[in-house]
């Protein structure tokens, strides 16, 4: 793993800690952007009660992340390659771009999978830490590449749903108040895919806090979690094509919060569950 640095500002700190300084640099870089422009468009009051536009998710897992690796017991020193990565962490994300702290985060999380003992603090940390790249890079990438499609998957979900015709992202609901039926456009802000990772991010987080192995069955209860918020966005969906008179309400604030609850709790007792009938099992 090459030699260890012994002088200097890094010589009482752990690599664990380490570890965590570059999390929380390339985290707190990443998340600037959204939470600057929460503050400017809604002011602090609201934007802080919005949890700065960024999942209350994303929040707890990039504490929990840095929890670990520092509370991590594992006192072993920094080494040279450490540091190279760190100053490729560091490089990365004292630069305004938000896609490119998270692209250093994830960087930073292989590396620290790549050398981190098997369910160790850094082990679990560097998967939550890897996780959060999810909704924060992957998924709006995904998007940006093949948008069309995504979003296009999302109406034929819900034309079958409900039997109505699709056209490409537009899927027609029941018979309006003039007789035509209705039709409704599915965007980026409707797609199930965030809401996916999302649940995905909640279920690792979950089960890394909790320290559970690992399994193949462990993995379809957080396939599970993830196709449980699908099917609540395509619902949610499939009652705006049934009752277009209630789109408002469906498609507004109350039903936004409804919808994210709901999502948030099935992900939480999914994912408990899951950790508890492996913990039996072990």
């Amino acid at each position: 793993m090459g030699g260890s640095i012994s002088n200097g500002v890094l010589r009482d700190m752990s690599r664990d800690q380490f570890f965590c300084g570059l999390l929380i640099l390339a985290a707190v870089n990443g998340l600037e952007g959204p939470v600057w422009a929460s503050i400017v468009t809604l002011g602090w009051s609201d934007a802080l009660l919005g949890l700065f536009d960024v999942s209350a998710v994303v929040w707890i897992a990039c504490v929990a992340a840095a929890g670990l690796l520092y509370g991590s017991r594992i006192r072993e020193a920094i080494t040279i390659p450490d540091a190279v990565i760190g100053l490729g962490i560091l490089s990365m994300a004292i630069l305004p771009f938000a896609r490119l702290s998270w692209l250093a985060l994830a960087v930073l999380s292989l590396y620290m999978l790549s050398v981190a003992p098997a369910q160790s603090p850094r082990q679990r940390g560097a998967l939550i830490a890897l996780a959060i790249t999810g909704p924060m890079l992957w998924g709006p990438a995904l998007m940006e590449a093949f948008g069309t499609q995504i979003l296009k998957a999302d109406a034929i979900l819900v034309s079958s749903v409900i039997g109505t015709e699709r056209i490409g992202n537009v899927f027609f609901g029941a018979i309006g108040p003039g007789g035509s039926p209705t039709h409704f456009a599915i965007f980026q802000a409707c797609s199930s895919l965030h809401g996916m990772s999302i649940a995905l991010l909640a279920w690792i987080t979950i089960s890394n806090t909790l320290g559970r192995a690992w399994s193949a069955r462990h993995l379809a209860w957080g396939l599970l979690a993830a196709v449980s918020v699908l099917l609540v966005n395509v619902s949610r969906m499939s009652l705006i094509g049934l009752f277009p008179a209630y789109y408002p309400t469906i498609h507004g604030p109350l039903g936004n919060e409804i919808a994210a609850w709901l999502s948030l709790t099935l992900v939480i007792v999914i994912s408990l569950l899951g950790v508890g009938r492996e913990a039996l099992k072990s």
